[in-house]
């Protein structure tokens, strides 16, 4: 599915966030969005569920207008992970996947069980289907909501820094598994490394504004890092030889 946000204005408080934002996330494709902390990546994102009142623009998917289609008809094309996901009840981790199929009709209960377990499966978390969400570490609450997210059986899936909270090994085993799933994944990061790894295209915000957007490389330059970010660095090959080639981000420092 593309989506589509185009002139986005939103403000909060009466403070302007975002001045007329635009950015497409294509088909099977990652898109990425960075930029520096309160640029209006998040606000951006929540938009589209209607979390946050956009002043004007549009937001389309698949040339449709979202603000003709229900809450649940979101739903049920676009999977949703938030950045902060607050847990106050003693669900278990199968519950709370299990929410999902809300969002899908028909389904009978053998059905369910095997889509919560093949999702739970995908993110090796089936061994704490029982558990309750209480009792796990943030980072491994974040990746029952994306979990979650898979249950929906949707083709698209939205994050908002889904790799808060996870060391190391499991940042790259979700972004592996989210390029690898063929979905059109919009997604929200905050490390550039990542994101220049991960994303096919990038989107760059600075102060509610679009800065730049395009291949990591063509984004991430000195002169627009400097600029967005007020650091000294840039994207560059480290093994352009072959075609399975590793994107780094040189050496930064601040100035």
């Amino acid at each position: 599915m593309n989506i589509e946000f185009e002139n986005i204005r939103v403000s909060l408080g009466g403070a302007p966030i975002l001045h007329g934002v635009n950015l497409r996330a294509q088909t099977g494709k990652v898109t990425g969005i960075i930029g520096p902390n309160g640029c209006g990546k998040s606000t951006l994102l929540k938009t589209l569920f209607g979390i946050v009142p956009r002043e004007s623009g549009a937001i389309r998917l698949d040339g449709a207008d979202a603000a003709s289609f229900t809450r649940k008809e979101i739903a049920e094309r676009v999977g949703y992970v938030g950045q902060e996901i607050p847990c106050v009840f003693d669900f278990s981790v199968r519950d709370i996947v299990g929410m999902a199929l809300y969002a899908r009709r028909g389904v009978r209960r053998a059905e369910r069980d095997r889509i919560i377990e093949t999702a739970l499966t995908d993110v090796g978390l089936l061994h704490m289907a029982d558990r309750s969400i209480l009792t796990l570490s943030g980072g491994e609450r974040k990746m029952v909501f994306v979990a979650r997210s898979l249950a929906q059986g949707v083709d698209t899936i939205v994050l908002d820094e889904p790799t808060n909270h996870l060391d190391i090994r499991h940042q790259l085993f979700i972004l592996d598994y989210l390029r690898a799933s063929g979905k059109t994944i919009l997604i929200v990061l905050h490390d550039l490394r990542l994101a220049s790894y991960f994303c096919d295209e990038i989107f760059l915000l600075k102060d509610g504004n679009n800065l730049a957007d395009g291949a990591p490389l063509d984004v991430l330059t000195e002169a627009r890092v400097r600029e967005a970010f007020g650091i000294s660095g840039y994207a560059h090959l480290t093994n352009a030889d072959t075609s399975d080639f590793f994107i780094d981000f040189a050496s930064a420092k601040v100035g």
